[in-house]
């Protein structure tokens, strides 16, 4: 990479950069929203019986095998794009954004569901190691999600792909293959750091110490 180049690149990183924090925003809340209703589904599926369970366990399977582009597609198209509060006459718009991550959301949502009740059978058996698997495996599903989120530029939000796509747009094919070089860098090296991270996660004296507690609390409350 020449002088020119590198150059060219730090002069639009910057803007960049800001579309790297869409990404990382858009991730962030796609995982809570997913979570948040995956667990409730994994709550229905250990809580109740029949057919409420088995609806519960009917659509995690389901958003398991759809495709994210898809649903991100489908919730762009589908949903309206503002919509008026009952009552009051106010207009509410709905950014693309929103609707990316409510697409985003299912990939969570369906591991959430799936991983809670695992860990909800192993706890129960007294395996509390494996129960307690879901924490570090569960942090993973950011870094899908968060890897996903560049699917959202094809439907208009302006994150890091499409800013790439932009800076390209203003300066010429010249400088595609260095910009789609030097911005997949954040994405690896986003991803490395976190693994290494929920690596040393996984093996800390923190996990250790919480499994122990855990253990002996299991233990305590079985013997009675």
């Amino acid at each position: 990479m020449n002088t020119e180049t590198l150059s060219f690149l730090l002069t639009w990183t910057p803007f960049l950069l800001q579309g790297f924090l869409w990404n990382i925003f858009i991730a962030v809340c796609a995982v809570a929203l997913g979570s948040l209703m995956g667990a409730g589904l994994a709550w229905l599926r250990v809580t109740r019986q029949g057919r409420i369970a088995a609806i519960a366990e009917r659509v995690s399977t389901f958003l398991r095998g759809v495709p994210t582009l898809a649903l991100i597609f489908y919730a762009v198209f589908v949903l309206p794009s503002e919509f008026t509060l009952p009552g009051s006459g106010v207009a509410l718009h709905v950014p693309q954004w929103v609707k990316a991550v409510i697409g985003l959301s299912a990939a969570p949502l369906s591991f959430t569901s799936e991983s809670l009740v695992v860990a909800h059978r192993a706890w129960r058996r007294g395996d509390i190691g494996a129960a307690l698997l879901f924490i570090p495996t569960w942090i993973n599903v950011f870094l899908i999600s968060f890897i996903a989120s560049s699917a959202s530029s094809l439907v208009g939000v302006s994150e890091l792909v499409s800013r790439c796509n932009t800076v390209i747009a203003a300066t010429g094919t010249s400088v595609m293959v260095p910009v789609y070089i030097y911005c997949s860098f954040y994405f690896v090296i986003t991803a490395l750091v976190f693994t290494a991270l929920v690596g040393r996660f996984k093996t800390s004296a923190f996990m250790a110490g919480v499994q122990r507690r855990l253990t002996q609390s299991h233990a305590r409350s079985s013997n009675r």
